[in-house]
């Protein structure tokens, strides 16, 4: 039996995660979109609400409360659905202190729907593992476009007018 390099398992189990992603429709393709839990903030209700409701373009964004650049990115996202007022944007965060969640979506004036993925549920089924990011999903499921760090209104507002 041969004895494997260190680089050479990682090498192959990336590979085969890969594949195995692709079979079990990972990378956020497909109507499986998942459901978040979100908060009540301001005129939010909260509740169960889709990543992406069947059919309709949506942005998810994956930030942080103490994510330094997901700061500004509220302005730009909120111009965004400004622009867009039927496009579907739901926030996500991997932390559970609903208070400074909460906190957070009101200082930084957030208008659009805000939820809690602790079990990392939607960061998984997008394949997002740094704050911010934006994944632009088409009405059929298809991400778009993907964009990690601080984006520009009008540079988001050009992939969602591709989509919508």
């Amino acid at each position: 039996m041969t004895r494997l390099s260190r680089r050479q398992y990682l090498a192959g189990l990336a590979t085969t995660t890969a594949a195995l992603a692709g079979c079990l429709g990972g990378g956020g393709s497909g109507s499986d979109a998942p459901t978040v839990e979100t908060l009540a903030v301001g005129d939010l209700a909260g509740g169960p609400v889709p990543a992406r409701p069947a059919g309709e373009p949506a942005i998810v964004d994956f930030f942080a409360t103490w994510c330094a650049p997901c700061k500004p990115q509220m302005a730009e996202l909120r111009t965004v659905s400004e622009q867009f007022p039927g496009l579907h944007i739901v926030s996500v965060t991997r932390e559970d202190d609903e208070p400074g969640i909460e906190q957070f979506w009101r200082e930084y004036e957030g208008t659009w729907p805000v939820g809690s993925d602790p079990s990392l549920q939607v960061f998984q089924h997008y394949g997002v593992t740094n704050v911010p990011t934006k994944v632009l999903v088409d009405g059929s499921g298809t991400v778009t476009w993907r964009h990690s760090g601080l984006a520009a209104a009008e540079t988001i507002a050009e992939k969602v007018a591709e989509v919508v």
